[in-house]
């Protein structure tokens, strides 16, 4: 038995949405997206539209010091589904591309529970997502989009086991193979997953590895959790803080890793949703100003005006410790304005 995961499978004619259309032959295609004005101040460096530079602060050639002010769009979604008898696809993309241009996010076609295409990467939970205003979110947890050939199955309604081989996150030439499985129950779901590399990266060969446990609980009215630890070595880089290089492979050898993430979030009513999500990654050894653990919080805040738009509130704080001792710490307020459709 096949599952999809798109956001919706095949679905009745009375629950489509008002944008759906058909194209005939039993094919209907659906645009989906949203626009997403971001208005931010950094307090201690310039950590541009997210905060991925965390990762960089205290480094010489880091983000500037001081106070700044920015405000962009570049989150802006636009995407389409089609949904056939037997097949789903999806095409979308954002404006995170160079220079603000459309940037590719998703293109991929599902038949009978393969995926072929450019997709999440098996190795991560999607369902764990952290719940924040930031686009980047929290560090320590697996996030990378990338071409791939998946197979997904469901033994029994609960059950879910897939695999995938996919395009290395450091070198395109390379294949990466994961395997995952999930559990679903009442009030959430468990997920583990697991990566093996064997790539070359700057000339090194790094044959690296990587576990992931994930889960999602609803354990009151309202409440939600999200939690997922990583370990692994030599396979840093495919986790969200982006580090690279003496992060993935040191001195002649490869470096191991436990990082992780957890979101606590409550809808205290049908219009807001208050959220708090900290992350850590920690490298077992590093030299000199390379990163040596990572850890951020972030502070969420959702307000539903109408159905379609919501206004956001986030504090954040990012501290990033080097191999020397030194620590470097950063700060955030940000709001936003949301209208999805």
């Amino acid at each position: 038995m096949a599952t999809t995961i798109g956001l919706s499978p095949a679905f009745a004619e009375d629950d489509r949405s008002p944008l759906a259309f058909d194209i005939g032959s039993g094919v209907t295609v659906t645009p989906y997206g949203y626009v997403k004005l971001d208005l931010i101040r950094d307090f201690d460096y310039e950590l541009g539209n997210t905060t991925a530079q965390i990762r960089n602060i205290g480094l010489p050639n880091g983000p500037a010091t001081g106070t700044f002010d920015r405000a962009n769009v570049r989150e802006t979604r636009i995407g389409f589904d089609v949904h056939g008898q037997d097949i789903f696809a999806r095409f979308e993309g954002d404006f995170y591309g160079s220079n603000e241009a459309l940037r590719l996010r998703h293109a991929f076609v599902e038949w009978n529970g393969f995926i072929v295409g450019q997709n999440w990467t098996n190795y991560m939970s999607v369902e764990t997502l952290a719940d924040t205003v930031d686009f980047q979110g929290p560090g320590g947890y697996p996030f990378a989009r990338k071409p791939q050939v998946r197979y997904t199955f469901n033994p029994s309604a609960r059950w879910t086991v897939s695999a995938s081989a996919e395009e290395d996150v450091a070198n395109s030439d390379d294949v990466a193979f994961t395997a995952a499985v999930r559990y679903g129950f009442d009030f959430g779901m468990v997920r583990v997953s697991g990566l093996w590399r064997d790539a070359t990266i700057s000339g090194n060969d790094v044959e690296g590895w990587g576990m992931t446990f994930a889960g999602l609980f609803r354990p009151w009215q309202g409440g939600t959790i999200k939690a997922g630890v990583s370990i692994g070595d030599g396979t840093a880089d495919i986790l969200n803080a982006g580090l690279s290089g003496p992060a993935v492979f040191l001195g002649g050898d490869t470096v191991e890793y436990n990082a992780g993430a957890v979101t606590v979030s409550h809808q205290v009513n049908d219009k807001l949703k208050l959220a708090i999500t900290g992350g850590w990654v920690d490298l077992d050894r590093a030299v000199g100003t390379n990163t040596k653990d990572l850890q951020t919080v972030h502070l969420s805040a959702f307000y539903t005006v109408y159905k379609n738009t919501t206004l956001m509130a986030e504090y954040f704080n990012g501290r990033r410790k080097d191999a020397s001792g030194n620590s470097f710490d950063a700060d955030r307020v940000q709001f936003a304005v949301k209208y999805a459709f």
